[in-house]
């Protein structure tokens, strides 16, 4: 072996309890596939739950979305299922600003689904999004 690759070999050698030590205090161990996709750091910065192209054993109850910064849902609208219906969700647009907001759902059967948000800031501004899930 050449100098240069043994050095690289060395450099990763020293660097390997360093790379355990971190992932041993990152486990996920016991999570649900939901809470660890929901763990995901979106561009945007929004964090849902069900999260963007989840999977999921069971129906959610409940949709909940987490902010860089207080907002109030505003609308809900999930779509989806047998019949590919669209159901406007009742929310609470007299909340007071919060960092997670969340709106219960409806029973959801077995199927793909859209739930497509609108939240707003505390100074007005608007953001929407939409998150698509399975539930098996």
């Amino acid at each position: 072996m050449n100098r240069s690759m043994l050095a690289s070999l060395a450099a990763l050698a020293a660097l390997a309890p360093f790379s355990l030590a971190h992932a041993q205090s990152h486990s996920h161990a016991g999570m649900s596939a939901q809470e660890h996709a929901a763990m995901q750091s979106p561009a945007n910065g929004v964090v849902t739950v069900p999260a963007d192209n989840a999977m999921l054993a069971a129906a959610p109850t409940a949709f909940s979305a987490t902010f860089p910064h207080p907002m109030v849902l505003t609308a809900l609208r999930v779509t989806g299922g047998p019949s590919n219906q669209a159901v406007d969700v009742a929310v609470s647009a007299d909340a007071p600003p919060a960092v997670t907001v969340s709106a219960p759902l409806p029973a959801l059967a077995p199927g793909s689904y859209a739930a497509a948000w609108t939240a707003k800031g505390a100074d007005g501004h608007q953001m929407n999004g939409v998150v698509r899930f399975m539930v098996h």
